[in-house]
């Protein structure tokens, strides 16, 4: 039986420590490890009408991870995490925009990023998926698009911001990397002129 040298022995431990150290201090994933599809009620919708996505996030990865729980974060002034649009035959977009503040302190800025993120964010171990739904409301290019098939296209964001190294080493050490990046999906749908 050969032992490790005293030496060799405190040089791999200090490289699994350094490593292990490194790992925690990038708590993230790309959006590869997630699988997001959307579906929609009906074919068709009447210009105007609200269209419900339902969507779902799947963890297609080997290790646990966090999700975003909903569309938008509890703290103000972050862009959403699901977003939508459509695409008419000729490649023309049609995409809403989004107010990107609030008016006034929110509660939730006394909140820790920990405290913050468990609100937010959703633990999704290997295999597991959550499912929800958000709305494109037609009723803003009422006066743009026309009847037809339209590319109904959806993206899912991750925690796509700015981290301080605190903040980064809070987010380590809440057990599983965040998803960042983005993933998305597309469906089709029928809008035809109001009422027909």
């Amino acid at each position: 039986m050969h032992r490790l040298p005293v030496t060799a022995f405190l040089s791999l431990l200090f490289l699994c420590v350094i490593s292990a150290k490194t790992q925690a201090q990038q708590p993230f994933v790309h959006g590869s490890d997630v699988l997001f599809r959307i579906h929609i009620d009906r074919k068709a919708y009447n210009i105007g009408d609200q269209i419900a996505i339902h969507y779902t996030i799947k963890n297609v990865s080997n290790g646990a991870l966090y999700v975003p729980r909903s569309q938008w974060e509890v703290k103000c002034g972050n862009p959403p995490h699901l977003w939508s649009r459509l695409e008419d035959s000729w490649g023309k977009h049609y995409e809403p925009g989004y107010v990107g503040s609030c008016l006034g302190p929110s509660p939730t800025d006394r909140m820790t990023l920990p405290e913050r993120m468990q609100k937010d964010a959703v633990l999704l171990r290997p295999g597991q998926e959550v499912t929800g739904s958000f709305t494109f409301d037609s009723k803003i290019f009422l006066d743009q698009l026309r009847a037809g098939v339209y590319r109904l296209e959806a993206v899912l964001y991750g925690w796509n911001l700015p981290f301080d190294s605190s903040q980064l080493h809070d987010l380590a050490g809440m057990g599983a990397p965040f998803l960042i990046g983005e993933s998305d999906a597309v469906s089709q749908v029928g809008l035809r002129s109001g009422g027909k």
